[in-house]
């Protein structure tokens, strides 16, 4: 992609580019509906798409589904860890409305409330001692198949989370601006409206405001209100190039997107919300607290979270080490319905035999960045039948269409030689090309 493009959108993925995916409705018919149904996830960010599954686990008939997930950053694997904590642990005093909001804090806003800052100190802390021990294999994820390194790298990563130290302003949100923008800087305001309404709401986000977008795009605040907090957000923090041993070299700082914002995941879908004229960030909200309820009680909420008046301080919980027995230190978790297994980091072409992945995997899911992965040693875990997703650019205002057309060209091209075929039409999600792989004659 041109240079300009991957200068808005950084070196690090800490989101993705499209909306969640109950993944279940993208399998392909299995005939023997008992038999576990693999699922490959390959630089899928923040790990929305399995968090929605297993939220949505429960209804219809049920299914034996493994997730597995292949990362090349420890900070990757780290994040989408601590998300799981925090939609599984038993809430305690706080409901799933305030654990949603300090979530998306988390997700995507570059500056913490205290509050949220000490939630994430807290649960960070917990996650290093569970992988640190002798019980990886249980807990929010399985981490058996990761290298003893790789685990040791996910300990640094969190272990800097607990007790972030500071981040030098030459390596943060308005340096990256001025970079991008050079003599535009003073019209960034102009310039960010117009991406907006020019790039975004013409290829359908147009859920996502002009004053949300536009604050977002100044300070790098999302989902806040009342302006936010002044702690810098350690999760999205990391070296410029990723380091497989978890120390973020001499370039600490942020190096992620600056251009698209972190509000497709869950402010496109409206399905949670009765009311009209919402924002991407109440949609968002109305989204990860529905999606939190049904993962706590099994049930989707009967009144649409989105109609509810939120809290009146809007912040998120205090942090308290949860019970836990002697064995773990983490509390007591709500039980998973889907089961998530991560990969050794760069692994996702030739994972380890004993993930046992080769020609049994039902779908494949590709991030955007991840696209160089698609290759024939990829192809050959699919199973007969598969069905390839593959995220596109198409909300990222600064990609124009003959870009986007481009990387769709050359996904298809890189899924024939994989052993796919185009399957477009009725179905396919929104931002994503589809394939499938010739089932067996």
């Amino acid at each position: 992609m041109a240079a300009g493009v991957e200068e808005g959108l950084g070196t690090v993925c800490w989101w993705g580019l499209s909306p969640a995916l109950d993944l279940r409705q993208h399998l392909p018919p299995d005939p023997d509906p008992e038999a576990e149904a693999a699922v490959l996830l390959v630089g899928a960010a923040e790990g929305r798409h399995f968090l929605l599954t297993a939220a949505r686990a429960r209804r219809g008939p049920p299914r034996t589904i493994t997730l597995f997930v292949a990362e090349q950053r420890p900070e990757a694997v780290a994040r989408q860890l601590l998300f799981l904590l925090l939609a599984l642990e038993a809430p305690g005093r706080s409901g799933p409305a305030a654990r949603a909001a300090a979530l998306l804090e988390l997700l995507g806003s570059v500056r913490l409330r205290a509050a949220t800052a000490a939630l994430l100190s807290g649960a960070a802390g917990r996650l290093r001692r569970w992988v640190t021990g002798d019980r990886h294999r249980e807990g929010p994820a399985d981490l058996g198949l990761m290298k003893c390194r790789e685990r040791d790298a996910l300990e640094i990563v969190l272990r800097r989370w607990e007790r972030p130290g500071p981040v030098p302003e030459s390596r943060g949100w308005d340096r990256r601006l001025r970079r991008r923008l050079g003599t535009r800087y003073e019209a960034r305001a102009a310039v960010a409206d117009w991406e907006l309404r020019m790039g975004l709401h013409p290829r359908g986000a147009t859920t996502v405001s002009p004053a949300e977008f536009g604050r977002w795009r100044e300070s790098g605040v999302a989902f806040v209100p009342r302006g936010g907090g002044d702690v810098p957000n350690p999760t999205l923090q990391s070296g410029r190039l990723p380091r497989a041993d978890g120390q973020p070299g001499p370039d600490l700082g942020y190096w992620g997107d600056i251009v698209a914002g972190p509000f497709l995941a869950f402010g496109l879908a409206t399905d949670q919300l009765r009311s009209p004229g919402k924002t991407a960030t109440e949609i968002s909200l109305a989204n990860v607290t529905a999606m939190l309820h049904e993962l706590l009680t099994g049930t989707p909420p009967e009144d649409p979270p989105g109609d509810r008046d939120p809290p009146a301080d809007g912040d998120p919980p205090e942090d308290q080490d949860p019970p836990c027995d002697d064995t773990s230190p983490l509390g007591p978790l709500v039980p998973l319905p889907v089961r998530v297994r991560f990969l050794p980091l760069g692994s996702a072409r030739r994972p380890p035999p004993r993930a046992r992945l080769g020609g049994h995997c039902r779908l494949l899911l590709l991030g955007w960045r991840s696209l160089q992965e698609l290759t024939p040693e990829l192809g050959q875990l699919a199973a007969p039948g598969a069905t390839l997703l593959v995220e596109l650019p198409t909300f990222v205002p600064t990609v124009r269409q003959p870009q986007l057309d481009a990387f769709r060209a050359q996904a298809a091209a890189l899924a024939r030689e994989s052993g796919f075929e185009p399957w477009g039409g009725p179905g396919e999600p929104p931002a994503c090309a589809r394939f499938r792989r010739p089932p067996q004659p």
